[in-house]
């Protein structure tokens, strides 16, 4: 007769180091494959992390959930359980198999949807909870964001995707049962709850016009490559080749920490405009760091060693002079990525030099463009988007003298 597998909870002690060190130890039984069973031990935490025995409590659930696995039947864990044993498994520092940005953006997730999550499903077990049950919850949130406002369509399917997350996880560590993921017949719209704007070439040639050399070098980049910010701040003197007019985009930097680009095929060469050349080479006369290895747009408080915040760039200069324009549409960084996409969509591009431009990978054409420099055709077709936008006439600016402003072309 099989024997009865049981859900054991261990013992926690407390352990003095050599080094002066208390930490919290969770003691346990597990069975060898002659049949004997042998005690092992896994650390919890430190007497300092935790401070408490039930909190140290708490925490060691995360353990017994490791060492119960070959027991699914009688662990049921709870969602705020599994909640916080995916963040230790997944999101920890050593997991190399998401890129740190992947990982920072989970935490972000976690940390800010999960308040909607846990104050309704904490305590609750995984098998109990029912589609239709979130479903109705996702509708009647009454819960507002920290800008003070209803969560959006968008918003509540960031907060399923989370919770399905979780269910994914569960499931790869046998905390539920295979296939089980209530959450994915949960029905929730992300529609938005605006259309995103988008910039004229005439909006974007006044702001560049008014702007200094530095927003001028991004802003060209911006509009006539539509790169991802990250892989603006993240090139480097060094990879712009003024005399092929090409720009390598390699690496992309997200809050201050240096990464790979967002895809594969994002990792390749990128045209520039003699007009995108000669703004780069006037920022570069007066840029404080001009030599081949330091960052194209170098932060001067940390003196060159980092790339400047970009948010800072938009916020202090960009909008300021959009808002001085009487240009009122929100505009942030990703909004010169639509625009570029929409002027090349406008001008009836073909499709696959429109997705060579804006190096979006796909399965079929990630392998085949990888490592290849772009075609002649996508250079002329960028070259259309930058002279369109250079030759755009500029709007008339608004006076406080009721009188419009001509705008002088530098």
């Amino acid at each position: 007769m099989a024997s009865r597998q049981r859900y054991q909870k261990g013992s926690l002690l407390r352990q003095c180091r050599a080094d002066v060190r208390s930490e919290w130890v969770l003691r346990y039984r597990v069975t060898l494959p002659d049949g004997s069973r042998v005690q092992r031990q896994a650390i919890v935490g430190t007497t300092q992390k935790y401070k408490t025995e039930s909190q140290a409590q708490k925490a060691a659930d995360q353990v017994r959930l490791t060492i119960n696995n070959m027991s699914p039947a009688v662990q049921i864990p709870t969602v705020g359980l599994v909640a916080r044993h995916f963040k230790d498994v997944e999101l920890n520092q050593s997991n190399t198999r998401r890129s740190w940005s992947t990982k920072t953006n989970y935490c972000d997730m976690l940390n800010l949807y999960i308040l909607h999550i846990l104050p309704r499903w904490e305590k609750s077990l995984m098998l109990d909870i029912k589609t239709v049950a979130v479903e109705e919850w996702l509708a009647t949130l009454p819960r507002k964001t920290d800008r003070g406002k209803p969560p959006q369509n968008a918003t509540k399917q960031r907060i399923r995707n989370v919770f399905s997350v979780l269910f994914t996880h569960a499931r790869r560590h046998e905390f539920v049962p295979i296939g089980h993921n209530p959450i994915t017949l949960v029905r929730q719209s992300g529609k938005r709850s605006r259309i995103p704007d988008i910039l004229t070439a005439s909006e974007i040639n006044a702001i560049w016009t008014e702007s200094e050399a530095r927003e001028r070098a991004a802003i060209s980049i911006e509009y006539g490559n539509g790169l991802r910010i990250s892989e603006a701040i993240g090139l480097k003197w060094s990879d712009i080749d003024f005399d092929e007019e090409t720009a390598s985009v390699n690496k992309s930097v997200v809050k201050g920490r240096v990464g790979e680009t967002k895809t594969e095929i994002s990792k390749k060469f990128v045209p520039l405009h003699p007009a995108q050349i000669e703004a780069l080479r006037a920022w570069r006369e007066v840029a404080p760091y001009p030599e081949d290895d330091a960052w194209l747009f170098a932060s001067h408080r940390t003196h060159g060693h980092k790339p400047y915040y970009p948010d800072m760039m938009l916020k202090r200069h960009i909008r300021c002079t959009a808002k001085k324009l009487g240009i009122e549409k929100h505009i942030g960084w990703h909004t010169f990525r639509r625009t570029y996409s929409s002027l090349l969509v406008a001008n009836k591009e073909n499709v696959k030099v429109v997705q060579e431009l804006l190096r979006h990978a796909t399965s079929s054409m990630a392998i085949g463009l990888y490592a290849q420099t772009f075609s002649e055709n996508a250079r002329q077709v960028q070259s259309k988007i930058v002279d369109m936008v250079r030759n755009a006439p500029l709007p008339e600016r608004p006076s406080t003298t009721g009188q419009p402003v001509v705008h002088t072309v530098q």
